[in-house]
């Protein structure tokens, strides 16, 4: 049986489709573990303990800047700084999407930049509008040092044990909602459409 044009062409459209939507979603691995990072950053939040934020609403000011007691020259390659929303070990139980790993390329922790910037010792400051699709939970910040894509170093804006200076936001839209939908884009980009222009096609 001979097949369709139009059967033809689709399936190049599909295997396209779906081959950007891999490449687009591919990530470079580096292989750097959090446990052999200096933790020469010290980071704070504007939040008080406990404080409840109003996801789309409130704000936060992150401030951070190098630790003076680890030796000259340790920050030497820092060139710039990510500073990330992360959950605390209270909204990571029973949670593997959100699952700590010393290993920073299968790490889950931090879900989200919320900013990024050039490095600088000290005076660093950035006023972070909470975004409206955050899930609720319980957070603290962390700020990484980098380097050619690298993280160097770090800080925290909590103890060792995640269990000081910690916040919680309120969030407006619920993580199910937010991951369904990002499901149901890549879904669609990689075969959903595609099979609905294949039907169209043969049926014209």
């Amino acid at each position: 049986m001979e097949a369709h044009p139009s059967l033809l062409i689709l399936l190049l459209l599909s295997c396209f489709a779906t081959a950007s939507y891999a490449e687009h979603n591919d990530h470079t691995e580096h292989n750097v573990h959090l446990s052999a990072l200096n933790q020469s950053l010290i980071v704070s939040t504007s939040s008080t303990p406990g404080q409840v934020l109003k996801a789309g609403v409130d704000q936060v000011t992150i401030t951070w800047s190098y630790n003076q007691s680890f030796p000259a020259g340790t920050d030497t390659n820092y060139t710039t700084v990510e500073a990330m929303l992360c959950y605390a070990p209270v909204s990571q139980t029973g949670r593997d999407d959100r699952k700590t790993d010393d290993n920073l390329d299968n790490d889950k922790t931090c879900p989200l930049v919320i900013t990024e910037a050039p490095y600088k010792r000290s005076n660093n400051s950035f006023v972070w509008t909470i975004p409206r699709d955050t899930p609720t939970a319980t957070y603290f910040v962390r700020v990484y040092a980098v380097y050619n894509e690298h993280e160097k170093g770090y800080g925290e804006s909590t103890d060792a044990l995640k269990t000081t200076s910690l916040f919680q936001v309120d969030g407006i839209v619920s993580e199910e909602k937010v991951s369904g939908a990002w499901s149901m884009v890549g879904n669609s980009f990689g075969y959903g459409y595609a099979w609905l222009l294949m039907l169209f096609l043969l049926y014209i």
